[in-house]
């Protein structure tokens, strides 16, 4: 464990404090890293992650230096700050050396906002490591992930260029509102007066409420055209999108027929025979777009078996309604998070959906019995949170 991960363990018990003047003052501190490079930020309810990688790629496809700084992570935080092109499992990811350096360098800064504005949140101390890195690393540009919401956000410390939001439905409902209009509002708070404002968002409802606070505060709004049917698809859409708007900017040229690639932890085949797929849905859209992936493959739900741990603090009976008619078996598993649901919570609804239905604790423990199960020509699916994904042995024995 390195010294940076320790030390946002002891951070964790002051949970998420909404708020910018932590953030804001750690920059200064700082000597403002965030503002030393030209910024993307991308926020939405699912979809950008994966946004910001296809972005963060098109980008450095020329040679440039791109920060990429993303949420959550898989394995280690090191994945959280990137800097493209770069190699390795995680591409460009800081090094554990590099990351506890910077720490070593960030403590002073970060005692001297404790002691004036109250303790930085763990969020709050690793958005600072990363913008700051990317100033340290001189990068060309960076591609930013909001972590919750908009407004409140860290992330939002940024003055991005483009700003974009992938689209929005109901999660996070305690802290960002109850209806698509509320969160609308808080998420669209990331655009900037005289910049671009991008989303690939389709519902009207929500557009009226990205429409009037773009006219509002002066930001240029823009309705990417995406293909709705493919969820991967339309993130590269996106992203081509965010990546061109941004380029016109500088005269940069980016080659939009970027070759496709796989991003961890979404839709990502990590065996085969039997072939073992893992994707971080964790809230109801995100179901459903694992619902529409599978149908788009037409993998079929006497071929599958899905292995399904989900986070108390979502709606997991709904995720467990819509995703367990979709398998001829279904084990249900918790990981080793504290927020992770029990298997007695989920497996009653998967019963009510599924005839086949197992309990089983670790998650290693579920996917080698769902290797155990299947058959020639069966996908395996791991999925619910990306806690439950990260602790899926890689690579898998056979």
């Amino acid at each position: 464990m390195t010294q940076l991960a320790t030390y946002l363990q002891n951070l964790q018990r002051f949970g998420i404090q909404p708020g910018l003047e932590r953030i804001r003052a750690l920059c200064q501190s700082a000597g403002n890293p965030h503002l030393a490079y030209p910024t993307i930020l991308v926020g939405g309810t699912n979809g950008k992650g994966s946004t910001c990688e296809f972005t963060a790629r098109l980008l450095a496809q020329s040679g440039r230096k791109i920060g990429l700084y993303t949420s959550p992570h898989l394995y280690e935080w090191n994945e959280r700050i990137r800097i493209l092109p770069g190699e390795g499992l995680f591409e460009g990811a800081i090094t554990d050396a590099d990351l506890d350096a910077l720490l070593n360098d960030a403590l002073p800064h970060i005692e001297a906002v404790a002691q004036s504005l109250g303790q930085p949140t763990e969020f709050e101390v690793m958005t600072f490591l990363g913008l700051w890195h990317f100033a340290r690393q001189k990068v060309d540009a960076a591609v930013i992930e909001v972590g919750l919401g908009g407004k409140w956000d860290a992330t939002n410390v940024t003055e991005p260029l483009v700003s974009v939001v992938t689209h929005v439905a109901l999660d996070h409902m305690d802290r960002l509102g109850n209806t698509l209009e509320e969160i609308a509002a808080d998420k669209v708070c990331i655009a900037r007066a005289g910049r671009p404002f991008v989303t690939g968002e389709h519902k009207e409802n929500v557009l009226e409420v990205f429409r009037a606070h773009c006219e509002k505060i002066g930001a240029n709004f823009y309705q990417a055209n995406l293909s709705h049917g493919d969820f991967a698809l339309a993130n590269r859409q996106l992203a081509r999108s965010a990546a061109i708007t941004f380029s016109k900017s500088f005269g940069w040229s980016i080659d939009i027929q970027s070759p496709g690639l796989n991003v961890r932890g979404r839709f990502e085949t990590i065996a085969t025979s039997p072939q073992v797929i893992i994707d971080g849905a964790n809230n109801p859209d995100g179901a459903q777009n694992v619902a529409a992936e599978l149908k788009r493959r037409q993998i079929q739900a006497e071929n599958l078996i899905l292995v399904l741990g989900i986070l108390a603090d979502k709606d997991f009976a709904q995720m467990t309604q819509i995703l367990t008619p979709l398998a001829k078996i279904v084990i249900v598993t918790q990981s080793d998070s504290p927020r992770a649901a029990s298997t007695t919570q989920i497996a009653p609804i998967a019963r009510q959906f599924c005839a086949h239905v197992e309990e089983i604790v670790p998650v290693a423990a579920a996917v080698e019995r769902a290797q155990t199960l299947a058959g020639a020509g069966d996908t395996i699916l791991v999925t619910g949170s990306f806690t439950t994904i990260a602790e899926v042995p890689r690579p898998l024995s056979p």
